[in-house]
């Protein structure tokens, strides 16, 4: 292949497709891929950086082992995401709805978790601080009972 074949020229509304191709190693800077779509694609080991993925969906996608830092992801949806062994750093995760996840031996470290609500939740073995919420409940609920 020519080095000519390797450059891809700008253009206003041009419609490329690649089919069976192999581009490895390649790189593309100030590119527009509004509306494009990738259909089994290998970007293993791809490096985005500066990178507009507003309304972009992710259906079927392996991200194992993946590094996500200086994300904005506002009305973000996970659904259906086996999250297993994922680690989450110095997050912001204002208004965020979990919503039938399996949270079994995860770890909160060092988290604000000011005006959180748990509702009908399984919490066997959850401890805050050390502090077993399942007995810690059952010990209120008895107090309870007694004031009665």
């Amino acid at each position: 292949m020519s080095e000519m074949n390797n450059i891809f020229e700008a253009a206003i509304d041009k419609k490329v497709e690649l089919t069976y191709d192999s581009l490895p190693n390649s790189s593309f800077e100030d590119v527009n891929f509004s509306d494009a779509k990738f259909n089994n694609v290998n970007l293993k080991s791809a490096d985005f950086d500066d990178v507009n993925m507003d309304n972009a969906i992710f259906n079927n996608v392996s991200l194992t082992e993946g590094v996500f830092t200086d994300m904005y992801m506002v009305n973000s949806r996970f659904l259906g995401v086996n999250m297993s062994n994922s680690r989450f750093g110095c997050s912001i995760m204002n208004n965020v709805e979990f919503k039938n996840p399996d949270l079994k031996n995860s770890q909160f470290i060092h988290c604000d978790l000011s005006n959180v609500e748990i509702n009908d939740c399984k919490i066997d073995g959850l401890k805050i601080n050390g502090i077993d919420i399942c007995k810690l409940l059952e010990q209120h609920e008895k107090s309870l009972q007694e004031q009665d």
